[in-house]
C-alpha cells in the first residue's frame, strides 16, 4: 500500500493545520456499485465485490476516504429482526423487536467477534472491510460503519414509540440505549480489528429536527461519549466521525464533549455556522447538496459550491469537504470527480479568484454555476 498522504492531510484537518489541500470524503456506499455496473444485492453479499467496486471509485473520484458496500440494516438480521432488501436499495426495516422492559432483558445481543452469533454482519462487514485492507493500493481512510446509539435504538423499539416513551417512560427508552450502546461500541471495534482506520457513526435519530438539544444531552451523548471512549481505549489512533443529519447547529456545540474528533454535518446548515458553532473544538465535514448538486447538478456547479463552502469554513484546518449526507445511487461520475478536484485545486486557484462572497444555498442561487469561476 503506497503512502500517499491521504491520512496525513485528514491528520492535519483534525488538528487544525492548514496544507496545500483538503481532505475530501466522497461520502458514496451504493454509488459505487452503480458506478461500477452492478446492483446492490450483488455488492452487499459478496465482500470481494464490494471492497474492489468501492476502492475503484475511492481512487477514481479522488477520495480520501473508502468504504465499501456495508448495508447499515444488515446487523438487525442478526438481532433476530426482520428486514427486506431490495436489490437496489439498503434493507428496510418493517418491524421492531421490543416494547417492554422484559422485552429488553430478554433481548439477545450477538457477539461481533463470534461469527455464529452474527454470520451476516460477518458476511458484508468484517470480510468487506478485510477485503478493502487487502486490496487497497494507496492510505485511503477504511471507514467502518454503525447506527448511533439512540437511531439503533430507534429501530429496535420503533422510532415513534422511543419518541413518545420518552414522555411517558423515559427509564425504559435510557434502559434500551445503555444495552444498545454496548453492541455499537462492540461492532465499532469489531470493524477496527478487521481493518477499518476511522470510526464512522451515523446518528440521524440525534438531529434537532427530530429531538431538540436537551433531549440530546439526555438521551443521546453520554452514549455516544462511550462509543467513542470504547474506541480510543482500544487505539487511540483511530479518529472517530459522528454523522448527524438535518439541523445540527445548537446540538454541536455539545459535540466535543463526546470526545468525537469530527462532526459531519448536512447541507441544511449554514457552514460558516457551522464552522462558528464547533469553535475550534471539533473538525466538521460537509455539506454539499447531495440530491441538488451530487446528482443533479453539473461538475461546474458542484465546483463553484465547493469553493463557496470553503471560503465559509475551510480556513484555519478542521474541515473536510463532502456531501452533506450520502452521495445518491445516480449520481454522475464527473461530478463526484468535481468535488475531489475541489479539495485539491481551491487553495492553489484561489490567489487567481475573486474575493469570497457571502455563502448562499444551491436553491438561492441557481446552484452556483456561474457565481464563481473555478
Amino acid at each position: 500500500m503506497k503512502d500517499a498522504g491521504h491520512r496525513a492531510c485528514v491528520e492535519a484537518a483534525l488538528n487544525f493545520e492548514e496544507t496545500d489541500r483538503t481532505p475530501v470524503n466522497n461520502f458514496a456506499l451504493v454509488t459505487a456499485a452503480r458506478s461500477a455496473g452492478v446492483t446492490m444485492e450483488a455488492a452487499r453479499w459478496n465482500p470481494e465485490l464490494s471492497a474492489k467496486v468501492s476502492v475503484d471509485y475511492a481512487m477514481k473520484t479522488l477520495s480520501d476516504f473508502v468504504k465499501p458496500i456495508l448495508d447499515s440494516q444488515v446487523p438487525f438480521v442478526d438481532l433476530g429482526m426482520d428486514v427486506n432488501f431490495p436489490e437496489d436499495d439498503y434493507g428496510r426495516v418493517p418491524r421492531h423487536l421490543v416494547d417492554t422492559a422484559e422485552d429488553i432483558e430478554r433481548m439477545e445481543l450477538f457477539d461481533p467477534y463470534e461469527e455464529k452469533t452474527c454470520p451476516k454482519f460477518t458476511q458484508v462487514f468484517t470480510r468487506s472491510i478485510e477485503e478493502t485492507a487487502r486490496i487497497l493500493p494507496e492510505d485511503l481512510h477504511i471507514c467502518g460503519l454503525s447506527w448511533g446509539p439512540i437511531t439503533t435504538s430507534g429501530y429496535v423499539m420503533g422510532v415513534e414509540n422511543m419518541l413518545m416513551n420518552t414522555f411517558d417512560q423515559p427509564e425504559l427508552v435510557k434502559k434500551l440505549n445503555r444495552k444498545i450502546t454496548g453492541l455499537v461500541s462492540s461492532i465499532q471495534r469489531r470493524m477496527i480489528d478487521a481493518g477499518a482506520t476511522l470510526m464512522w457513526m451515523a446518528d440521524p435519530t440525534s438531529s434537532q429536527d427530530i429531538i431538540p438539544p436537551e433531549m440530546f444531552a439526555e438521551y443521546s451523548k453520554e452514549h455516544i461519549a462511550k462509543v467513542v471512549s470504547d474506541v480510543r481505549s482500544m487505539d487511540r489512533e483511530v479518529p472517530t466521525f459522528i454523522h448527524i443529519c438535518g439541523n445540527t447547529l445548537e446540538t454541536m456545540k455539545q459535540l466535543p464533549e463526546t470526545g468525537a474528533d469530527c462532526l459531519s454535518f448536512d447541507h441544511a446548515v449554514d457552514p460558516g455556522k457551522a464552522k462558528e458553532n464547533a469553535a475550534g473544538k471539533i473538525a466538521i465535514m460537509g455539506n454539499i447538496d447531495p440530491v441538488l448538486q451530487m446528482m443533479s447538478g453539473t461538475p461546474e456547479s458542484i465546483t463553484s459550491q465547493c469553493y463557496r463552502i470553503l471560503d465559509a469554513a475551510g480556513h484555519g484546518g478542521g474541515f473536510i469537504l463532502a456531501p452533506g449526507c450520502e452521495t445518491p445511487i445516480s449520481s454522475p461520475d464527473a461530478n463526484v470527480i468535481a468535488l475531489g478536484k475541489a479539495g485539491r485545486e481551491y487553495w492553489r486557484r484561489r490567489s487567481r479568484r475573486a474575493p469570497p462572497l457571502p455563502f448562499r444555498s444551491a436553491e438561492s442561487d441557481g446552484m452556483g454555476a456561474a457565481i464563481l469561476k473555478p
